[in-house]
């Protein structure tokens, strides 16, 4: 959001090339971000409010910070009209959020018309996130996929997670970070970045896979024919 708020010339090449922008909070201060109890209200809103005066319109889609994302959240992105969430990894992370018990594969948040994409995982674990497949490389990574995707009813559908510094890990900020992060990224700047997401998808679409965007396939969805989710499912693990 507050990059929005400033302007860059890459959110603008992203438009010029017709990619979805969504939102993904407003200032993502990590240690702001407190737990899934938590209310983010000043998060969203600003975020949103960045997007309108930049983009010119309402976003179709969310992302919480870091997924750390709160029932109440959940009921604030529907008043204000979003069409879906893109927020909830079906993990527990401790001290974060426990949404273990979470779908799999796209539902809709019961009493609204909200749609949740959960991402992917490469183990029942792991999410899909480029940070471990960068560790774990991409044949191995390809293979977990393909098998979680098949562990799925109907038309399976991963979201990958990644960010620019799990594909370019040469930044300044990097000496910043704390040591178990510097060497995870280390790592996989070593055996993965943009290279191993090259093989990756190669190997994807080489076994079938079809690439799509989140929000075209989001907003191509029939909200009435997903599975709906209760509101109090939070917190709740397997």
């Amino acid at each position: 959001g507050h990059l929005l708020q400033q302007g860059h010339p890459v959110i603008d090449s992203l438009q010029a090339a017709g990619i979805p922008i969504g939102v993904h909070g407003f200032e993502h201060r990590t240690q702001d971000l407190g737990t899934m109890n938590s209310r983010h209200e000043d998060e969203i809103r600003q975020g949103i409010d960045a997007y309108v005066k930049h983009i010119g319109r309402m976003p179709a889609g969310y992302r919480a910070p870091a997924g750390v994302v709160s029932r109440e959240d959940i009921i604030l992105l529907s008043k204000l009209g979003l069409r879906y969430d893109a927020s909830i990894f079906p993990v527990h992370r401790p001290g974060r959020y426990d949404f273990s018990s979470m779908p799999r594969a796209p539902f809709r948040w019961e009493s609204t018309s909200l749609i949740e994409m959960p991402f992917g995982l490469v183990t029942s674990v792991v999410p899909a996130g480029m940070t471990f497949i960068n560790v774990l490389g991409a044949a191995f990574s390809a293979s977990l996929l393909k098998s979680q995707a098949g562990r799925l009813k109907g038309r399976a559908a991963s979201v990958v997670d990644m960010h620019f510094h799990n594909l370019f890990t040469r930044y300044a900020a990097m000496s910043s970070l704390p040591m178990g992060l510097r060497l995870i990224y280390t790592v996989g700047a070593w055996a993965g970045g943009f290279a191993c997401l090259k093989s990756l998808v190669a190997r994807l679409r080489r076994a079938g896979a079809v690439f799509a965007s989140l929000e075209a396939d989001a907003l191509g969805l029939d909200v009435e024919k997903l599975p709906a989710v209760a509101l109090d499912s939070f917190g709740r693990g397997t």
